[in-house]
């Protein structure tokens, strides 16, 4: 043992071959990676500080167009009545829910002389409302043009520790399609033209329903439907959820962009029963309605700039020269088998053993 042979210092020998194919060949890879690495962090917006929102408020509002022409289904068996929008939206305000009414039944239940049934004390109490003797003050009867009202959308988002706080007003969003299509885009110039006064998203019921894929006139598939008449989803009612996503505008500071993704759910239906007791005469009138039930919800990530969020993606995407070694070997199988000066690359390339030492290793 020497103690040269413990103490020494290794460096790797390269070789430098000055071949133009050769050369672009390897600056095209290293340039490849590194726009690819770009292209990641920019379109993936991995210069921003992360986190999930916080939901704020949704509201829905409903508004009565201007003209409403009698539609076709009226001429059915079942009739159409017109109703203003604090009938059709049950209850009048929701967070984040909306319930539009398509179709409807009015009953009164008379009770008996003098009685509560509010205060009945026991299922025997004469008050205690039994629903018969019943008086049909408007038979199941559909919602004429309900497709042709409007519906107003608010909503607001946040985070936790970043500095953003917008409500839609001040954003750029779209309404998509259960199939992905854009239906419309909706700009603050937009909002502006279609009206000065809005304070949010104005769609047409009927906008929602093609963005959902939702025909109100096709059979319904709820199990509790009338499948032998043919019940339609404007008899039973039928759930829409609508996800709005944000995420943050590429390039652009402290802006978001959101989407409403509506979806129906297969084989549902939605009814909301109304009771109404009346204190003249102590009887009680029910309204049940069916119809359309949208249920907003908010997902998606917002973040900020900063500067060491964007350094450490920056320096994890740069692992990716690690491929560079792999694209080394190919540019290698290159030089030594299928280019035309490959017994000179080999020469260069590999030490051969030489003298003696070539012919023990033969032996």
């Amino acid at each position: 043992m020497s103690w040269k042979n413990v103490f020494f210092y290794k460096v790797v020998k390269t070789v430098k071959i000055p071949d133009l194919r050769i050369g672009l060949l390897h600056r095209f890879f290293q340039f490849a990676i590194v726009v690819y690495i770009f292209i990641e962090i920019f379109t993936k917006s991995l210069y921003l500080k992360t986190e999930p929102l916080i939901p704020g408020a949704v509201r829905i509002s409903l508004k009565t167009p201007d003209n409403i022409d009698t539609p076709s289904y009226c001429n059915g068996s079942i009739s159409c009545i017109f109703w203003d929008v604090n009938e059709i939206q049950y209850p009048p305000d929701g967070a984040g829910v909306a319930f539009f009414t398509t179709s409807a039944t009015i009953t009164n239940y008379p009770n008996r002389l003098g009685c509560n049934p509010l205060k009945a004390s026991s299922q025997q109490d004469p008050c205690f409302f039994k629903p018969n003797n019943n008086v049909t003050i408007l038979p199941k009867s559909f919602i004429a043009g309900i497709e042709n009202y409007n519906i107003m959308v608010e909503h607001s988002v946040r985070g936790k520790t970043t500095a953003i706080a917008l409500r839609n007003g001040l954003m750029d969003g779209e309404l998509v399609s259960f199939n992905g299509t854009t239906i419309r885009k909706m700009t603050n110039a937009t909002r502006m033209v279609e009206n000065p006064n809005a304070d949010g998203d104005i769609f047409s019921i009927q906008e929602i329903l093609t963005a959902a894929g939702v025909n109100l006139n096709s059979p319904s598939t709820a199990p509790g439907a009338d499948k032998v008449a043919g019940e339609t989803y404007r008899s039973s009612g039928i759930v829409i959820i609508i996800i709005i996503e944000y995420q943050n505008v590429p390039l652009k500071t402290g802006q978001l962009s959101y989407k409403y993704l509506p979806q129906a759910i297969d084989g549902s239906e939605y009814k909301s029963v109304e009771k109404i007791y009346n204190t003249t005469d102590n009887s009680i009138t029910l309204v049940d309605r069916h119809g359309i039930r949208l249920v907003f919800q908010q997902h998606g990530t917002i973040g900020e700039f900063q500067f060491i969020a964007l350094l450490t993606n920056l320096v994890a995407s740069f692992a990716l020269f690690k491929l560079n070694e792999l694209l080394a070997i190919l540019i290698l199988i290159i030089m030594t088998k299928l280019h035309p000066q490959k017994e000179v690359y080999k020469s260069i390339i590999c030490d051969v053993v030489g003298g003696h030492q070539e012919e023990d290793i033969k032996n």
